[in-house]
């Protein structure tokens, strides 16, 4: 993954914001497809929506992803809408200063610099568990590690190396998916291992106690899903690649919703009934399957790194320097007209190195914040991170979307 990154590096002009933060300003559908697929797929995707299975049978699963494909399909039409209202600005914050001011735009910017570092945060614990659970490897060091290779793969390629992380990454996922689908129906599932599975999905989950609770965690998923994704600046400079609204809908439909929550389900609900008679999931695999699956996982949880660091580093470089950079030119001014002096112009190129410096500093300095914090998280279920942390940046999105 690493090798990769660094690959793709290569071909960045690093001394251009477009080229490092736009990959150039054009990708294909079906890159941008690849990409929506890897990013939205977390380890949480996966292991939290088989633990939702304990709570409320197969219910669980359907809910949680449901509720987030519904969630997705919102941010789709959210930002197609701003594509028609601030169709110059890369970025939400822009319509905020636009509609509410300068000063709700100061403070959305909690928002648009916490929700990336409680998500890739979430993705070093979950990539430390697994890794802990499987071989028992030192959780600590793992999770510190794997948001550092993050931050060396976006620090070195920006944008291309994102791409082609999330690329390789969304292959393997789907290899690995189709593959363990065709070992489960060719290695001896019976016709009555299928009828047990029914059974248990419609009666051993308890679908007829549980549907209520069900129903209400559905609208949780969306609060929470929405939590996660509106106040993302990733997702904002990923439908900037492509010029076309309806082509960038296309794409975010089918990696964000069809291939995320067809993939995401069917998963969930095969973990949740191979350990229906109690366990962990992590008990459900063994031999070379846990391997795959460890590879698999760590794949998944690093390239959702990739992605929400390259969200910052974009907010960081163009929208954070150009802000605080406005304020220094003003005060420049001003003293400019006192002593009768004149401010120096630069050139383009000079002003996309000052960015590219100031963003890069930012990137380290939050990489190296969210891999330490990563530390201070072991043993805490990734669901009950999802849902504490999302609902509380969900409250924010209320007044945004409805203004």
């Amino acid at each position: 993954m690493l090798a990769i990154g660094l690959i793709s590096g290569k071909k960045v002009n690093r001394s251009s914001v477009g080229s490092l933060i736009f990959a150039g300003g054009h990708v294909s559908s079906p890159t941008l497809t690849f990409s929506v697929f890897a990013a939205w797929m977390w380890t949480t995707s996966i292991i939290g929506a088989a633990e939702t299975y304990a709570l409320y049978g197969v219910m669980g699963p359907v809910a949680y992803v449901s509720g987030a494909c519904i969630a997705f399909a919102g941010l789709i039409a959210f930002i197609a809408f701003l594509r028609r209202t601030v169709p110059r600005s890369p970025i939400w914050l822009d319509f905020i200063r636009q509609r509410y001011g300068l000063r709700s735009k100061q403070f959305y910017y909690i928002f648009a610099v916490i929700v990336p570092a409680y998500v890739l945060i979430e993705q070093g614990v979950g990539i430390g568990f697994i890794l802990e659970e499987f071989y028992g490897s030192a959780f600590r060091l793992l999770s510190f590690l794997s948001v550092m290779l993050a931050l060396v793969i976006v620090f070195s390629g920006g944008m291309k190396s994102t791409l082609a992380v999330e690329g390789i990454t969304a292959g393997m996922i789907l290899l690995v998916f189709f593959a363990g689908m065709a070992m489960v129906l060719s290695g001896g599932l019976s016709g009555e291992d299928i009828t047990s599975m029914i059974h248990w999905l419609l009666f051993g989950g308890g679908l007829g106690q549980v549907l209520m609770p069900a129903i209400k965690y559905f609208v949780t998923a969306i609060v929470i899903a929405s939590g996660q994704i509106v106040f993302d600046p990733a997702w904002y400079f990923n439908a900037n690649l492509v010029g076309n609204t309806r082509k960038m809908a296309g794409s975010f439909a089918l990696g964000g919703i069809l291939l995320w929550g067809g993939t995401s389900l069917i998963a969930a609900i095969y973990l949740g009934w191979t350990v229906s008679a109690g366990g962990n999931v992590m008990d459900s695999f063994a031999g070379p399957a846990k391997a795959v699956f460890s590879v698999a996982m760590i794949f998944i949880g690093v390239s959702t790194i990739v992605h929400y660091l390259m969200g910052t580093f974009g907010i960081f470089t163009i929208d954070l320097h150009r802000m605080l950079g406005n304020a220094v030119i003003a005060g420049d001014r001003q003293q400019g007209r006192r002593d009768g002096s004149q401010t120096e112009q630069t050139d383009e190129g000079s002003a996309d190195r000052r960015q590219i410096v100031f963003g890069r500093v930012m990137l380290v300095a939050f990489g190296i914040f969210c891999a330490c914090m990563t530390i201070a998280l072991q043993n805490v279920s990734l669901l009950s991170i999802d849902i504490f942390c999302a609902i509380f940046f969900a409250a924010p999105c209320v007044p945004l979307v409805i203004g």
